[in-house]
């Protein structure tokens, strides 16, 4: 055989296996893609009484906690009232 018509056919051939696995990655790149893409289904029922639960939980939680912070405030004011006064000078 001709010299040129083996090195014309290696390149054909190295072409074809460049040309198949970058459809090949394509393929793969999409399905992934395509995968992750899709609609999530709704949570079930029972997972959205539980988030709701959770939510309530949390909101009188932080309701306590603020009514914490609200009682710590005001004893602080108190005692630096407390000392205010007794910081002040008897007078004879």
């Amino acid at each position: 055989m001709n010299p040129a018509v083996l090195v014309f056919a290696q390149v054909v051939a190295i072409s074809i296996g460049v040309i198949a696995a970058a459809c090949g990655i394509g393929v793969a790149t999409y399905r992934s893609v395509r995968r992750i893409d899709n609609p999530r289904t709704a949570p079930s029922e029972d997972l959205q009484a539980q988030i709701a639960q959770l939510q309530q939980s949390v909101d009188s939680i932080a309701i306590e906690v603020e009514r914490i912070a609200e009682a710590q405030r005001f004893m602080a004011r108190l005692e630096s009232e407390r000392d205010a006064r007794q910081a002040l000078p008897l007078q004879s």
